[in-house]
């Protein structure tokens, strides 16, 4: 089994992180962390956002602690991160994703799109959200 978890270092994150390693303990499952926009524009230039790289390294190093097989990857691609996460999961036949969640207005559910909202009703598999 492949679980996949959105992460990007906050403490949604991190909840969703502590659920997917329970989860792939549990279940004998391979984890994969995936990091969606690790580039960004400056001046023209591509640099390399290191509080999601080490964020992801952290990851990376409580999954190993834990015993838990775990691939990570930190995306360069032009899209958003709920398209991100959609493309990843389904090109490496990811069988269940789980993502934070975080509580909006209705007012802000209305105005601002979500990318929880956008991974719930778009992916190709069960998602399992953490508060």
């Amino acid at each position: 089994m492949k679980i996949m978890v959105g992460y990007d270092g906050s403490e949604l994150s991190q909840r969703a992180l502590a659920v997917a390693q329970k989860r792939a303990k549990a279940c004998n499952a391979q984890l994969h962390v995936f990091t969606a926009g690790g580039d960004v524009q400056s001046n023209g230039d591509k640099v390399k956002n290191t509080r999601l790289q080490t964020g992801l390294k952290d990851a990376g190093m409580m999954c190993t602690a834990c015993g838990i097989e775990c691939q990570m990857e930190m995306s360069d691609s032009k899209l958003s991160a709920a398209e991100d996460i959609i493309r990843y999961a389904s090109e490496n036949d990811i069988e269940e994703i789980i993502i934070g969640l975080r509580r909006r207005s209705n007012i802000g559910k209305l105005l601002f799109s979500s990318t929880s909202r956008e991974v719930l009703l778009s992916a190709p598999c069960p998602v399992l959200t953490v508060k």
